[in-house]
C-alpha cells in the first residue's frame, strides 16, 4: 500500500533535517511515515531548490527473489506489481510538480556485502525508477538501502558513487522529536499502527450494541442535542480510560446522522485536533460495525487533513473492513489513492461549520456562527 502524503505541514521548520546528510535523513524516515518501515520502498520528495522535504510515499516491497517473473517484460527482475507502483508514483510526482525524489529501500533480506537475488531485485527497481521518473521530468537524486532503520544501522547507496555509513538514532531525530511533541508517536511497525484501531473486546462491542438498541427504543433527540452531546464528550480528553457503554452508544447514534457527522468534520481544523483524533481512535474500537465505520472514517479524515497519509490509509481500511459500502470512506479511499493533497480535504472540513449552524450549534473556530 502506498500513501503519497506525510505530516510535514505540522513539522516546525527548526526541526527540518539536512537533506545533504544521508544518516540523518534515513533516521527521519520513521517520523515521516509514523512507523518504522519493513520490507518497504519509500520515496522522499524534495521541494523546489532542495530546501526541504515534501511528500513521502511508501509501498510494500514485492521482490522476485529466486522466482523472477519474465512476464514483467523487458527482461527485468522487477515484479509486475512494482512496475505498476513505479508508474503510478512517477505520475503523482509529475502531477504535484515534484522536481526530485530520493528512494529508500528497507528490507531485512538485504545485505551490503552479499549480492543476493533480493539485492539484485532492488537494483533492478532503481533502474526502473530512474527511467520512469525521468520520463515524467522527475530526477532520482539518490537511492539508498538498509536492512532496518535503527541506531547505528548500516545504509549504503545503490547508484552513483559507492557510499555507506551508519544511521543516527531515529528516536533522537529532530523530526521524531517534533512529531512526538505534536502528540503523534512513531510506531515500531505498520502493524502496530493498525492495532491502534483494531476492534476491541467483543463483549464490550456487544454491550454497546445492546445499549444503542435500548436508546433507540426510547426515542430520538434533536440534531442540536446530539451534536452538543458529542462535543461534550470530545472535551473530556485525554481518553486514557474506557468510555461507559451508555456514553459510547449515545455517541454512536449521534454520528449516525449525516448532519451531525458532517458538522464534526470541522473539528479537524481546531487547535484540539490531536485530542479529537484520539477520541475517534478510542470510539472506533468499541462501536458496532456500522458505527465503527463512521468513527474510523472520521479518524481517517482527521489524519488526512493533517497530512498523515499512513494513518489515514489504515483508518480508511478499517472503515471499509467494517462497511465496504460506506460512501465517505470510499470517497477518502479514492482521494488518497489518487494522491489528492490535504488542502482539498480541508475545504470539505470547512463546510462542517455550516452543518453545525444548520443543527443550531456554533463550533469553536467558526467566525460566522451565532449562539
Amino acid at each position: 500500500m502506498y500513501s503519497p502524503m506525510n505530516s510535514q505541514d505540522n513539522v516546525d521548520p527548526r526541526h527540518r533535517v539536512r537533506l545533504g546528510d544521508e544518516s540523518e535523513l534515513m533516521a527521519a524516515v520513521p517520523a515521516m511515515l509514523g512507523f518504522h518501515p519493513h520490507r518497504s520502498m519509500v520515496l522522499i520528495a524534495f521541494q523546489a531548490g532542495g530546501s526541504g522535504v515534501g511528500p513521502t510515499m511508501r509501498h510494500d516491497l514485492v521482490l522476485a527473489g529466486d522466482h523472477v517473473d519474465r512476464r514483467a517484460g523487458r527482461h527485468t527482475r522487477a515484479t509486475p506489481e512494482m512496475l505498476d507502483v513505479i508508474d503510478h508514483l512517477a505520475g503523482y510526482c509529475a502531477l504535484e510538480n515534484i522536481p526530485a525524489v530520493m528512494a529508500v529501500f528497507v528490507d531485512d533480506r538485504l545485505d551490503r556485502t552479499v549480492r543476493t537475488p533480493h539485492l539484485l531485485d532492488v537494483e533492478a527497481l532503481v533502474l526502473e525508477l530512474d527511467t520512469t521518473l525521468a520520463s515524467f521530468g522527475v530526477q532520482l537524486s539518490a537511492a539508498l538501502a538498509a536492512s532496518e532503520i535503527a541506531d547505528s544501522a548500516c545504509w549504503w547507496s545503490l547508484r552513483g558513487p559507492q557510499r555507506h555509513g551508519s544511521m543516527s538514532d531515529p528516536s533522537a531525530s529532530p523530526m521524531t522529536v517534533a512529531r512526538v511533541l505534536d502528540g503523534y508517536p512513531v510506531r515500531r511497525s505498520r502493524r502496530e499502527l493498525a492495532e491502534t484501531v483494531a476492534p476491541g473486546p467483543a463483549e464490550t462491542v456487544r454491550a454497546v450494541a445492546a445499549e444503542m438498541s435500548r436508546q433507540r427504543r426510547d426515542g430520538g433527540r434533536s440534531h442540536a442535542d446530539e451534536l452538543t452531546s458529542v462535543l461534550s464528550y470530545v472535551a473530556r480528553g485525554p481518553y486514557d480510560t474506557e468510555l461507559d457503554p451508555t456514553d459510547v452508544a449515545r455517541i454512536g447514534i449521534a454520528i449516525g446522522h449525516i448532519q451531525v457527522r458532517d458538522a464534526l468534520l470541522a473539528l479537524t481544523l481546531g487547535d484540539d485536533a490531536g485530542s479529537v483524533e484520539e477520541f475517534w481512535t478510542a470510539l472506533s474500537r468499541v462501536l458496532p460495525r456500522c458505527e465503527r465505520a463512521i468513527a474510523a472514517t472520521l479518524l481517517a479524515f482527521s489524519a488526512y487533513v493533517r497530512g498523515d497519509g499512513p494513518m489515514a490509509r489504515i483508518a480508511i481500511d478499517a472503515a471499509l473492513d467494517a462497511d465496504d459500502t460506506y460512501s465517505l470512506a470510499r470517497l477518502l479511499d479514492r482521494s488518497l489513492s489518487a494522491g489528492a493533497g490535504p488542502e482539498l480535504v480541508r475545504e470539505v472540513a470547512e463546510t462542517g461549520f455550516a452543518c453545525a449552524r444548520a443543527c443550531g450549534v456554533r463550533l469553536p473556530g467558526d467566525p460566522f456562527g451565532r449562539r
